[in-house]
């Protein structure tokens, strides 16, 4: 469809109706939205032998500048909560993609609000431009 546009004269152009698929932008939208990420490289060290290990999906970025958490979305090496991964050696490396934070946010922490005591914790964690994070965690 051809759409005429009356110039500020009596010249009149005529221009193309763009039409943008819905599903073109529903993915466009998702693009933006992966950028956004952040991603948490954790290496976890414990002093057993065997030992096991999962993850809550009460488990957050908090910004230190404000209230808004960014929610865990996915995991890579960790099974979540009701799950356990055995463990031997003393080592284990998982990550965690988490939502975008803020763009005034400039320290966080990453804490697993569970409702029993040794959920992850990492705190004072500084923004870097990448928004991609390694944490050692020590249990």
């Amino acid at each position: 469809m051809w759409v005429s546009i009356r110039n500020k004269g009596t010249e009149v152009i005529t221009e193309p109706e763009v039409r943008i698929e819905k599903e073109v932008v529903k993915m466009a939208k998702e693009s933006i939205e992966v950028e956004k990420q952040v991603i948490v490289h954790v290496t976890i060290k414990s002093s057993y032998a065997w030992w096991q290990l999962r993850i809550w999906p009460s488990t957050y970025l908090i910004p230190k500048e404000g209230i808004n958490k960014s929610k865990l979305l996915n995991v890579e090496n960790i099974p979540f909560y009701p799950q356990w991964l055995h463990v031997f050696g003393p080592s284990h490396r998982f990550t965690l993609i988490f939502e975008g934070l803020p763009k005034d946010c400039k320290v966080f922490d990453l804490i697993e609000e569970i409702p029993q005591e040794g959920g992850f914790k990492a705190l004072g964690i500084k923004r870097n431009l990448s928004d991609v994070y390694h944490v050692k965690i020590f249990d």
